[in-house]
């Protein structure tokens, strides 16, 4: 139906796709079982997720940081968009999640338990699979994690505008002295996450 979407698709990754294949043949000439799957579809994506994708497609929005960062900074997706493999992806809709996520407590479980890329942090399975969400949080201070989740996204939303380079750009600002919002939107989330923890900031979290 969208034959120019096709036609590049065909310029562009089918001649990929052959040269693979024919690097990876043995001896004997048999391609390997995954490039000959490639091939044999060459205008879908390699692998198509369709797990992840049953998951967020039911939900308003998802979650997603960058795979590879400094520093993650989470970001709802609407679920009419499709992640790249560069993301790490999350099938949660929800503002607690949100915060918890984006809180110092995740922060500084994700710096301990993730593996590295030269000086970049990657967000990895060992960082999720272990991470110990607060197991006896009551239904105020879910409401009051969620609360701040949505004061930080509102701040960040608003300073977005005024500087360039994005997100990341503006968590930079964070380093700098002074006043600023979004040092205080994130002070006020981590006091809510703490609680919802029953954790106290002077001891050490780990």
């Amino acid at each position: 139906a969208y034959p120019g979407a096709f036609d590049w698709v065909k310029a562009h990754v089918l001649p990929d796709r052959e040269r693979k294949a024919k690097e990876g043949a043995d001896k004997d000439g048999n391609m390997r079982p995954h490039h000959k799957a490639f091939l044999s579809r060459w205008w879908q994506l390699s692998f198509g997720r369709p797990e992840l994708i049953s998951l967020i497609k039911k939900l308003p929005r998802y979650l997603v940081i960058s795979l590879v960062s400094k520093r993650p900074i989470f970001v709802f997706v609407s679920s009419e968009i499709r992640p790249s493999n560069l993301l790490q992806t999350f099938a949660l809709a929800d503002d607690y999640s949100f915060g918890v996520l984006s809180s110092d407590v995740h922060w500084l479980w994700f710096q301990t338990t993730c593996s590295k890329l030269k000086s970049d942090y990657r967000f990895g399975e060992a960082v999720w699979n272990t991470f110990p969400w607060p197991q006896t949080a009551t239904v105020k201070q879910i409401d009051a994690v969620a609360a701040a989740a949505r004061e930080l996204r509102r701040v960040r939303a608003e300073a977005l505008p005024k500087l360039k380079g994005g997100l990341r750009a503006l968590y930079r600002t964070l380093e700098l002295p002074g006043a600023n919002p979004l040092k205080d939107a994130h002070a006020a989330l981590d006091t809510a996450v703490l609680t919802a923890y029953s954790f106290s900031a002077k001891k050490d979290l780990l």
